[in-house]
Order: C-alpha cells, then sequence, then structure tokens
C-alpha cells in the first residue's frame, strides 16, 4: 500500500523455511523463482516483526541496539519500520487507516532527513544496526538478526523492470561496508561481510568476505573447528 518514491521495490517476506534453505546455501533457479512467486502473495499484507516479542519490547531492544541514542537516525528508521508493521495487525483496515497515514508521514520524514529508505514490507529480524545515515535505499525481502549496515548503501533490483520479489536477502550477523551495493534475488549468508564499495550480483555463501566490482569471495570467515586438531 506504499505510495513511496521507491515503491517499485518494496520487499517481499519469505517463509522461515525459505530463508533458512537460502541462507544454509545457495538454492537451483526453479525452486527460487517458485519461493519468489510465493512471496508475492504476501507483499505487505501482514505484520512482519519478529515474532515471540511484543512492539514495545522490540522497540526497547532497538533503543539499546543504538546505543541509547534518542537522536540515532538509524534507530528512528528501524522504529517507524516498526511501528509500520506493528499497525498491520489492526483490523478491520477502515480503523487502521489513521495509523497507516501516521506512519506515511513518519516514513517521509525518515526519509527526507535522515536519508534512509527502509519500506515496511522488509522483513527485518532483531537488533539490527543502521549505522550513521544518509544514502540508505533498503529495499530488501528479508534483513537477518544482528545485522550491521552502514551509509550510502544500496539494495533493489538488479535491472529495471525486474518484478518487485527480485530484491536481495540478507543472512544473520552480516557486515554491510561503506557504499556496497546489493542487487538482485540473491542471498548473502549468516555471518558474512560485504566490503566497502563492493557490488554484490550473486549468492555469497555463509562465513564469506566478498569484496570489488563485481564482488568476489576472497576469504572464508568460518571459525576453526575444534573437533578438526583433535
Amino acid at each position: 500500500m506504499s505510495a513511496t518514491p521507491h515503491s517499485s521495490i518494496m520487499s517481499a517476506p519469505r517463509s522461515d523455511s525459505a530463508i533458512i534453505a537460502a541462507f544454509g546455501k545457495p538454492i537451483p533457479r526453479d525452486e527460487k523463482e517458485a519461493v519468489l512467486f510465493a512471496e508475492a502473495n504476501e507483499l505487505g499484507v501482514k505484520n512482519l516483526n519478529p515474532p515471540g516479542i511484543s512492539f514495545w519490547s522490540l522497540l526497547k531492544e532497538d533503543f539499546r541496539t543504538h546505543g541509547r541514542d534518542v537522536f540515532s537516525q538509524g534507530f528512528w528508521a528501524i522504529a517507524v519500520h516498526r511501528f509500520g508493521n506493528w499497525r498491520m495487525n489492526i483490523r478491520p483496515r477502515v480503523l487502521r487507516a489513521p495509523f497507516s497515514i501516521l506512519y506515511k508521514v513518519l516514513y517521509k520524514f525518515v526519509q527526507w532527513t535522515c536519508g534512509i529508505s527502509l519500506d515496511y514490507a522488509t522483513k527485518v529480524g532483531r537488533r539490527v544496526h543502521l549505522w550513521h545515515h544518509s544514502g540508505m535505499i533498503l529495499s530488501c525481502r528479508a534483513i537477518g538478526d544482528e545485522v550491521h549496515i552502514r551509509h550510502n548503501t544500496t539494495f533493489g533490483v538488479a535491472h529495471l523492470g525486474d518484478p518487485i520479489t527480485h530484491r536481495p536477502v540478507i543472512g544473520d550477523r552480516v557486515e554491510v561496508g561503506v557504499g556496497a551495493v546489493i542487487m538482485g534475488p540473491i542471498t548473502i549468508g549468516n555471518d558474512s561481510v560485504i566490503g566497502a564499495n563492493a557490488v554484490v550480483v550473486n549468492d555469497v555463501p555463509p562465513y564469506s568476505l566478498a569484496v570489488g566490482v563485481p564482488a568476489k569471495v576472497v576469504k572464508n570467515l568460518a571459525p576453526p573447528n575444534p573437533e578438526a586438531k583433535a
């Protein structure tokens, strides 16, 4: 329902099982297309806030994640995103309308004053930290838990006219460097690092360091296996 300038690059939710499968290893193209098609049917129609935690507890956690800094623009963007999803629980739709108007105003305020575009239809995990501000276009299908994203980053489609579901998925504990671009229906695996100014257009396996244009995996970041030394 968003009417933002970036409504053409709104992201879609993904089922938990599909996310886990994608994070573990790249899934075949035909299976990926089937998942994307299923996601399109759920685009922005339900509360995508993390389950098992109340709205206010989630805001308190986000506030702590951003160093308890009430002036943190990253916290403002996350807080508005959480509110945009919380309002989806209000039924019927006519009762939700005032909250939707408020969400649109707050979304625009954050977009204009902070330079951060994070639509409510992006599924955002817990303890996500948006460092600094400005130049952030975060149009992806999902962002995992404990992700760190720095300024001047762009997530979105790889080609003009691509379907709205062809956005990236960012795994848990991923670090995205300054100026990074992540495009297309790809997956950034858990515990990976995307280097500054990298342009990522292919899947990145878990525990990987990806740098360059186009980005290539240059290092395996997996911790040593103590059992292998035994």
